[in-house]
């Protein structure tokens, strides 16, 4: 069976399939054709980080493209996208973190402060991956993270 966002992007690739609207009044959209080829960049960047059928990736952020991304990403690769609500305390963060046996965390640069805080109770995790960076001028890597922006553009779009 073809996956669906791949049908999609095939029979109606110019059409809108997601828009973002920033809280500072910036209105994103991408199309099913690059919705499609951002999800499988993304699932081959965890691929090749380990991730695949029986691995969890946790994802942190508000609604926004590179959300619908990963969680599309994941679903091609077959891995378990596991959703950690922003708004958690550090404590509880590192708690669902730990106790859902993640391997990868991908989160928005809004939040990536949050796990640099915590990256020494989650020793489960390998990878932390911070999306939208760009979109946080304040935001710096913080060591153990990773901007997975670099990374999709020299993975493959290919389905």
């Amino acid at each position: 069976m073809a996956d669906f966002l791949t049908t999609y992007a095939q029979i109606q690739p110019d059409k809108v399939a997601v828009i973002d609207d920033r809280p500072d009044g910036t209105l994103l959209h991408v199309s099913f054709a690059e919705l499609e080829d951002q999800s499988n960049r993304l699932g081959r960047v965890l691929q090749d980080l380990g991730s695949g059928p029986g691995t969890k990736v946790v994802w942190c952020g508000q609604n926004s493209i590179p959300l619908v991304v990963a969680i599309g990403a994941c679903r091609k690769i077959g891995t378990t996208a596991v959703p950690l609500n922003y708004r958690l305390s550090d404590d509880e963060a590192a708690y669902v973190t730990d106790h859902s046996d993640t391997q990868i965390v991908l989160v928005d640069a809004e939040f990536a402060p949050m796990f640099a805080r915590i990256r020494d109770r989650i020793p489960q995790v390998q990878h932390v991956l911070v999306f939208d960076a760009v979109s946080h001028t304040s935001f710096s890597v913080s060591e153990g993270m990773i901007e997975i922006e670099p990374l999709m553009t020299t993975a493959s779009g290919d389905p």
